[in-house]
């Protein structure tokens, strides 16, 4: 009896409390509803680091007097403000950007919409999902050209180039950066800028050099960042990036130092700015690697643990991590942690078909360092030497099985998938074109003159002769003129005498072009897609690769690819 009326006691008074919660927060709504939105503006940025609670109510307030008094700018702002406010609930932070979008469609506004991509392809990306990113970036730099809004145009290259580092492509990524620090360089004379956006855009310059195995010119630019940022908080990423350096240069300790400094300087409230996850992600790793290079193991293994934990917190994977689970794997392995061994065994399974999905073109990258089915032959070993040594539930057993054959499954249709391009591309070696089946002219068939039938199909064979077909934007129309007839007749004889539409003949023509002249001249073989899209005479990347794989069974991209290791 004594112990239950505690507890309608402790019931009570949490009852009460929130109570008293909700009637303060009333009274506070209350008082701010009289403030001008202007400084409910303000003040939100004010309190949303020490007070995000409060920050929120203000957010509230000021898109509640927004909608009341319909003002279009400020629901835009207001949605905006309450973004910011949930920018660690992904999907809530994303709803609020695409109210925002909506409302700004309606206003010719500076940086509207295009900001609110940003905010977008910004969210995206810190949560990994690096597509989505991309997608709201380039629409951002849609509206940025549209509207000449040149400082956003650099702002979202320099996104846009961040990307491109994680995919791998560092040559890319290096000329944009470049691009954006040359325009940034521009502005600094301007006084109403300060020097942060170039400070940030050589920091991320430093680290493409350092990935591309540039290290003395990364050291070289880094120099530069340090003296630039003197008594500034950016300074502490070129802490960062001075530390990775030293790694390089194998002077361990002096890494350690620096980096350690750099995740100080990191966990204070006013650098949260620059502590991004893949800043910490190189942070950790380097501290890492070189623990374990003065042959401290167990630090080493204490750094890339951490790395793990952003992991699941965030969901940011990015290719660089790997080499972290394959580390501690070994870790274990000699300990003979079976346990251990296993757990993170899973974790980098379930990591790489995350990152296959994420990064395709780096799947093959990704793996040549822990090959994926002596993986899972260790992983099957470890199973069974697991359950000779202790009794162990069914139901743990039939996790274990689950997790085995949905990666065995996943392997099996990607080895299926590889497998079947490969036949596709070595037929396409073989053969490239099939030549159409000559009939006897006649106009029995198709109801129209055998003189013009005749006529129509010299005229055929001259336009691809001449490869007439990679003209962008050719129609049957503008072809029907060339030859001399209507467009009714041209599609007849196409239909009859080349067994497809008009569009299909045009496509295929164009493919097989490309084809050809990929198997014959190397340079082609290193332009972009859309390069050669145009080179075909497509206008369109998507309607290019779309038909490229329709008519051979595999991707433009593939059959580059497969080229140039058939050159090696």
């Amino acid at each position: 009896m004594y112990i239950r009326n505690i507890f309608y006691f402790l019931i009570l008074l949490l009852i009460s409390g929130q109570s008293v919660y909700c009637q303060e927060e009333d009274q506070l709504i209350d008082s701010l509803i009289k403030l001008e939105a202007e400084t409910l503006h303000t003040e939100f940025y004010n309190t949303i680091k020490r007070e995000p609670k409060r920050a929120g109510l203000y957010a509230k307030v000021y898109l509640h007097k927004a909608k009341k008094d319909q003002r279009t700018l400020r629901i835009v702002n207001g949605y905006r403000l309450m973004a910011r406010f949930n920018q660690n609930d992904l999907e809530k932070n994303i709803t609020y950007l695409d109210s925002a979008i909506a409302y700004s469609k309606n206003l010719d506004y500076k940086y509207l919409p295009t900001i609110l991509y940003v905010d977008k392809g910004v969210a995206y990306d810190g949560y990994g999902f690096f597509s989505k990113a991309l997608d709201s970036y380039l629409k951002g730099l849609d509206f940025a050209k549209k509207k000449k809004e040149i400082d956003f145009e650099a702002v979202i290259n320099h996104n846009i180039a961040l990307l491109k580092r994680k995919l791998g492509k560092y040559k890319e990524a290096k000329s944009l950066f470049k691009v954006c620090l040359t325009y940034e360089e521009s502005i600094l004379s301007n006084p109403e800028n300060d020097s942060i956006g170039y400070l940030v855009t050589l920091s991320e310059l430093v680290s493409v050099y350092r990935l591309d195995k540039e290290i003395d010119s990364a050291f070289s630019l880094n120099v530069r960042g340090i003296r630039m940022s003197e008594g500034k908080t950016i300074q502490d990423l070129f802490r960062l990036n001075e530390g990775i350096i030293k790694y390089y240069y194998k002077d361990y300790k002096t890494a350690i130092t620096n980096i350690n400094m750099a995740l100080n300087a990191f966990s204070r409230p006013e650098n949260s700015y620059f502590a991004e996850n893949y800043n910490l992600i190189d942070a950790y790793l380097f501290m890492g690697k070189s623990y374990a290079a003065i042959s401290q193991k167990e630090q080493a293994v204490h750094y890339y643990k951490k790395i793990d934990s952003l992991v699941l917190t965030t969901n940011y994977l990015v290719p660089e991590i790997r080499e972290t689970y394959i580390a501690i794997i070994d870790h274990y392995k000699f300990l003979g942690d079976k346990n251990n061994q296993l757990h993170y065994i899973n974790r980098l399974l379930y990591n790489d078909s995350i990152i296959d999905k994420r990064f395709r073109s780096l799947n093959t990258k990704l793996i040549k360092d822990y090959d994926t089915p002596i993986l899972l032959s260790e992983k099957e070993k470890l199973i069974k030497d697991l359950t000779t040594k202790r009794d162990q539930s069914n139901y743990g057993v039939i996790i274990l099985l689950f997790i085995l054959v949905i990666t065995t499954v996943f392997l099996i249709l990607n080895y299926r998938k590889r497998k079947l391009y490969k036949t596709r591309f070595e037929e396409l070696m073989k053969n490239t074109t099939v030549k159409p089946v000559q009939k006897k002219i006649s106009n029995d068939t198709i109801g129209i003159a055998t003189d013009v039938v005749t006529k129509i199909v010299e005229g055929l064979n001259e336009f691809e002769k001449h490869k007439g077909f990679t003209k962008i934007n050719i129609s049957s129309g503008m072809l029907a003129t060339k030859l001399n007839t209507n467009t009714k007749y041209l599609t007849k004889v196409i239909k009859y005498y080349r067994h497809k539409s008009f569009t299909n003949y045009i496509n295929d023509l164009r493919i097989e072009y490309i084809i050809i002249a990929l198997k014959k001249d190397q340079k082609l073989q290193k332009y972009t897609i859309k390069a050669l899209a145009n080179e075909a005479g497509f206008n369109s990347t998507e309607v290019f690769s779309k038909h490229f794989y329709n008519k051979t069974g595999i991707y433009p991209s593939y059959f580059i690819k497969r080229l140039q290791q058939e050159e090696k």
